[in-house]
């Protein structure tokens, strides 16, 4: 399905609650994405803003032959231009409509390199829908806002516990923040105030699901089973509507959440697998679940802790061992139980520092499929920022559960003026042979990017 498809807009017949509520007063990773206020001057109802900018990557080593890649070279030399609308309809109401449109050039100078053609239709030209709604608050103090949006909910940057909503970029593994991988999903949502409670509500249609690399990329998920001559078929969800809801409540030192949703699993996972001489047909499609979870935040000084504790029912769960992999029936639906712990440090200037630690438990677990029960995730982060905050360095090392790997990422962005950024990204990829992060050890890349910001 085109992310233009999922951007597609329908009326919904009930009226649902939701209020998009923040965390503590600081400049983190997991504060929700501002996503409501207009830039609006005094004498226009509308404001457009922009961004052009221009990346060029290099693959710093040779993938293996189940990739179109298979040398250290050039891999992406892409240009994006993203803009955006706000248009006031009056004191209480804004409509927004955001998008982005991508040309890779890579594929005419590397013409040497065999790309698919599923790599050249993805990635060559695209566009997408990103925020395109509108919204009101009545003046009982209910919210509405109906339309392609994002939700930003929960307070964790590795492990998805709370933040359930919308689907995500995974064209890549690690090289973006949580941030810059959600994707705006068509939903209806609105919030009312409950005292000191504020109860949200969201119902989406058609969200669809993760995107993920096309066949040939250096990160295509499926590769080793094409490889294994099997065909790959990927079934649309059974059921379209998505439903979520949250009771929130924000304080001087904190904040805590309680979620609960019934929705389609955004990753796909194998429903049926039929073998065949010299391969077979293996159907993907997205499991129905539901979930309830709590999520808080707490300051105390220089400190920032933050939590999150969830059940996940009915998660078709990847096998650990390969020789479950292509089971006849599908992969076996578990019940997970997650966890995550965080600690930031503030009290360094101009350094932020941040640790968090996620758990995750399977209920019923089948050893022999998924080994252990409980696996761990370890993620570390540094923010610094210099130069009259100029200067922004990020490194993050996220050690992935169950010792599946390893993903290093260092970057530096320079504000060159208001309107000119300088950016360098360096990702590290390393993963022990039996894990499904293997094939993509080899992903090692450098990127440098110039930005130009505009605004009318």
């Amino acid at each position: 399905m085109s992310v233009y498809s999922r951007s597609k807009l329908t009326l919904f017949p009930v009226l649902l609650c939701c209020w998009v509520g923040t965390a503590s007063a600081q400049d983190d990773f997991f504060s929700n994405i501002e996503i409501d206020s207009t830039a609006s001057t005094p004498d226009k109802d509308w404001s457009l803003i922009g961004r052009l900018e221009q990346k060029v990557a290099y693959g710093l080593e040779s993938p293996p032959a189940l990739f179109s890649r298979q040398k250290s070279t050039l891999s992406s030399i892409q240009t994006s231009l993203f803009t955006q609308l706000d248009w006031s309809l009056g004191e209480s109401s804004q409509f927004r409509l955001s998008g982005q449109a991508f040309h890779d050039e890579i594929f005419r100078y590397q013409d040497d390199i065999a790309y698919s053609a599923a790599e050249i239709n993805e990635f060559r030209n695209r566009f997408e829908i990103r925020d395109f709604y509108i919204e009101h608050e009545f003046d009982n103090d209910v919210y509405i806002k109906l339309g392609n949006q994002m939700l930003a909910w929960g307070v964790t940057e590795y492990l998805r516990i709370t933040d359930l909503v919308n689907t995500e970029n995974q064209f890549s593994l690690g090289q973006e923040d949580l941030e810059d991988l959600r994707r705006q999903v068509p939903a209806l949502l609105a919030s009312v105030n409950l005292a000191q409670w504020n109860l949200d509500t969201v119902i989406t249609h058609d969200a669809g699901r993760d995107d993920i690399a096309p066949a040939g990329d250096e990160f295509d998920q499926f590769a080793a089973l094409r490889a294994a001559g099997i065909v790959i078929h990927i079934d649309e969800a059974s059921r379209q509507e998505e439903f979520f809801m949250r009771l929130s409540r924000t304080g001087s030192r904190g904040d805590v959440q309680l979620v609960a949703g019934e929705f389609n699993d955004n990753a796909l996972s194998l429903s049926d697998f039929l073998p065949a001489p010299g391969g077979g047909q293996a159907r993907f499609g997205q499991s129905r679940m539901r979930a309830l979870g709590i999520a808080g935040t707490r300051v105390a000084g220089n400190w920032l802790f933050f939590s999150e504790l969830g059940l996940h029912k009915n998660k078709a769960l990847r096998p650990g061992n390969d020789a479950y992999l292509l089971s006849s029936g599908g992969w076996q639906n578990k019940d997970l139980l997650l966890g995550a712990l965080g600690i930031e440090y503030s009290g360094l200037r101009n350094l932020l520092l941040t640790l968090e630690l996620d758990g995750q438990r399977i209920r019923d677990n089948d050893k022999p499929r998924y080994g252990q029960a409980e696996k761990l995730g370890i993620g570390l982060r540094a923010y610094w920022t210099g130069l009259n905050e100029r200067l922004q360095v990020l490194a993050v090392v996220n050690e992935l559960a169950d010792d599946a790997g390893r993903v290093s990422r260092l970057s530096v962005d320079y504000d060159w003026s208001d309107n000119f950024t300088l950016g360098f990204l360096w990702v590290n990829y390393a993963a022990p042979v039996t894990s499904y992060v293997n094939p993509f050890r080899y992903n090692d890349v450098i990127q440098a990017r110039l930005q130009y910001n505009f605004q009318y």
